[in-house]
């Protein structure tokens, strides 16, 4: 018990931290990004989501029963994404998914249907934290193989079926 506390008072504490609006030196997202599926988790099945959660939901084990990680999808596109395409300056990027969706990512505290959203940069990682209720999410966008690489990693606690996956992409 006390370490479930001590768990949910670091995960509150590092989701208050103010995040560097600072693009680091040589961080640049620009371009286009293609998926590679060997370094990449697979896709979620949303239809094997929605069972447990039914179950759960009638167990009493899920008490929000509206906090499903099947529409954390819809949220947050990179989960089911094979290509990007980004823009990015000073101030913010925007993220073009191959299904046709468009995000504009800000640097700094935002409001964007129906979240809270904290951007920014701890040491050369970019964070996406991301509240709606009870439910929190954390995007990190860290560049690796001398920039031809991108590893995004998705965690977003519902207070039910909770989402974790790393979607990896290659500048092309």
């Amino acid at each position: 018990m006390r370490l479930a506390i001590a768990v949910a008072l670091l995960t509150t504490l590092a989701a208050c931290m103010p995040l560097n609006t600072d693009v680091p030196r040589g961080f640049d997202l620009s371009g286009d990004w293609l998926l590679d599926p060997e370094l990449s988790d697979p896709p979620l099945d949303l239809k094997a989501i929605r069972r447990r959660e039914d179950r759960d939901v009638a167990r009493g084990r899920q008490a929000n029963a509206a906090a499903s990680a099947a529409f954390v999808v819809q949220d947050f596109p990179v989960l089911s994404a094979e290509r990007l395409r980004i823009e990015q300056d000073a101030d913010s990027m925007g993220i073009r998914y191959d299904d046709g969706n468009y995000r504009d990512v800000s640097w700094g505290v935002r409001e964007r249907d129906f979240w809270t959203v904290r951007v920014g940069w701890e040491e050369s990682v970019l964070v996406v934290r991301s509240t709606r209720g009870d439910i929190r999410g954390v995007e990190t966008m860290a560049l690796e193989d001398r920039a031809r690489r991108l590893r995004v990693t998705v965690r977003v606690d519902t207070g039910g079926e909770d989402v974790r996956a790393v979607r990896v992409y290659r500048r092309q």
